[in-house]
């Protein structure tokens, strides 16, 4: 029996890079709609699109990544996202813990 290749990536056979590449290819999501989509944790997440943003290059495409901003002041977080992918947890200019998280694209060069 021959596996039809699903050309998005996404569905019930596909790996969980293979579902997450599907994915940002079509839209621009959040870490936290990721983590609920994929049903994994913040630490797996960030393996996985640091797995996506390696293999992504060698494919001709790129991850383009959408810094995490604080709501209450505004603060972007664009240092941030070389050691971690998720949101921190309170902003160091004004301590609100209103984080909008960090958004991802796959994008072909």
């Amino acid at each position: 029996m021959s596996r039809r290749r699903d050309p998005e990536g996404v569905g019930a056979a596909r790996t969980v890079r293979q579902q997450m590449r599907g994915l940002l290819l079509r839209e621009e999501l959040a870490f936290d709609t990721l983590r609920a989509l994929l049903g994994l944790s913040v630490r797996d997440l960030e393996d996985e699109l640091l797995h996506v943003a390696r293999s992504a290059r060698s494919r001709g495409e790129r991850l383009v990544v959408s810094p995490p901003s604080c709501l209450a002041c505004g603060h972007p977080f664009r240092d941030r996202e070389s050691r971690h992918l998720h949101a921190p947890g309170r902003c160091p200019a004004c301590r609100s813990e209103r984080i909008r998280d960090p958004s991802f694209r796959l994008l072909p060069r």
